[in-house]
């Protein structure tokens, strides 16, 4: 009798099909089954408000069609950039589902997203705004890192994890005013790479710019390390 050959990924498979009879998943932003290797349901998606075009992360000033990111706004000391979508329902509860609720599989499934949404210099290399030691051990992972490793993916680049590292930790900015924001950042990345810095460009992938003023901070110690250009990237603008 001939042997029937199982494939390796077959065990897998099963596995998910018995774990989603019996806990089906759930799209965060809706509450509705969804299956899993989506995670979030596309009526969802479809609702997620696209930002038109390359945007300015301080003022919000849309640059005129579907250009780079980066090339915005040319206001003195605003911060250009690329983001992906607003930050509004139902977005807003998948981002709180990755950061709060221990759901790190949303991380790679929005930087999908943020890749088809956002163009980025085809030269550039990505990395990730960091998480402090302490609330990266609080979490068990940085939202941002999954997030840029999934668009690098997309967008065909090397993600390259710990160039930079927060110095200290940081107040929550969602409490506190826009210049209070500034001040609270102000000093608190390092870069531990320069030697692989300088000289190149730099795409710096966050989850939710407000006022621009974290991944605005993150950003000039790349360009201080000697970056020669770097492209602030958020998945969502608030």
């Amino acid at each position: 009798m001939p042997s029937v050959r199982i494939p390796r990924a077959f065990p897998r498979r099963a596995a998910v099909w018995v774990l989603d009879a019996v806990f089906p998943p759930v799209c965060p932003g809706c509450g509705v089954e969804c299956p899993r290797e989506h995670w979030i349901c596309l009526d969802c998606r479809r609702r997620f408000r696209r930002v038109a075009s390359g945007v300015c992360l301080t003022c919000r000033r849309e640059g005129g069609g579907r250009r780079e990111a980066g090339l915005g706004c040319s206001e003195p000391g605003h911060l250009t950039g690329g983001a992906a979508f607003w930050m509004e329902p139902p977005l807003d509860g998948v981002i709180h589902g990755l950061k709060y609720h221990d759901q790190p599989h949303l991380g790679r499934a929005l930087g999908g997203l943020l890749a088809r949404e956002v163009r980025v210099p085809p030269e550039a290399l990505v990395t990730a705004l960091p998480l402090h030691p302490v609330r990266l051990r609080e979490r068990g992972y940085n939202q941002a890192g999954l997030l840029a490793e999934a668009a690098a993916r997309r967008w065909g680049m090397p993600f390259l994890p710990g160039v930079l590292a927060r110095r200290r930790a940081t107040r929550i900015q969602a409490r506190l005013s826009a210049r209070r924001r500034a001040e609270n950042v102000a000093g608190a990345f390092t870069c531990l790479e320069a030697r692989l810095v300088r000289g190149r460009t730099w795409v710096l992938v966050d989850d939710v710019a407000t006022t621009g003023s974290t991944v605005g901070e993150a950003a000039a110690c790349l360009r201080a390390a000697g970056a020669e250009r770097v492209v602030p990237v958020t998945l969502a603008l608030a």
